[in-house]
């Protein structure tokens, strides 16, 4: 067992560790720095992160060709389904019923098989980006990082309410902008396999 643990933190403080250091510098030089050089405020310069995180996001899911993956096993199942429901024709009962548990059997692996593959996209192309843009914005503009420039933990604060909201915080603005990105992006790409369909 200790050997196992100082092999884990070989692992993490020996090459996970600095491996996202090093992606946190060159993300920062690339994106917030250049932004900053320009005096853009903060909420803005989250709001592009969420956007870019947004693109690559929907990039990715090009790259893994979800959209024909999905379209594949719907087309396949679908037509599995369409033979089972055919054994219904075979006279013999007991035949039927032994041919009909066979399949139901097969048409169930396929699907939690699918359903698999399925979620662990979904947390390649979506919440991995998530997860791994927010702990670096949320370092890189820290509480403290915000009091010194912006006089609050807030990016932009709110007047008083009856809600007990200060304002609204680095994550809160990336979630926000990240979905609006996201859902302008299906629309866009729904509209444009649309007219794709009708030239056709």
């Amino acid at each position: 067992m200790e050997l196992f643990n100082e092999i884990c933190d070989w692992l993490f403080y020996g090459i996970i560790e600095p491996l996202f250091l090093g992606l946190s510098r060159v993300l920062s030089g690339l994106l917030l720095v250049p932004m900053e050089m320009v005096h853009l405020p903060v909420w803005l310069q989250v709001s592009l992160v969420a956007m870019f995180t947004a693109l690559f996001s929907l990039a990715l899911r090009t790259l893994l060709r979800v959209d024909e993956k999905v379209h594949r096993f719907n087309e396949i199942f679908t037509e599995k389904r369409r033979r089972q429901q055919d054994l219904q024709l075979i006279p013999d009962k007991y035949s039927r019923d032994a041919l009909y548990r066979v399949t139901d059997e097969e048409l169930n692996e396929m699907y939690n098989t699918y359903l698999a593959y399925h979620y662990a996209r979904y947390v390649t192309i979506y919440l991995l980006p998530i997860f791994l843009v927010l702990a670096w914005l949320n370092n890189h503009f820290s509480e403290a990082v915000l009091r010194q420039r912006l006089g609050s933990a807030m990016v932009i604060r709110l007047p008083e309410n009856g809600f007990g909201v200060q304002g609204l915080s680095v994550t809160f603005i990336f979630l926000v902008v990240y979905i609006l990105c996201l859902i302008a992006g299906f629309r866009y790409r729904r509209r444009r396999a649309g007219r794709l369909g009708r030239d056709r």
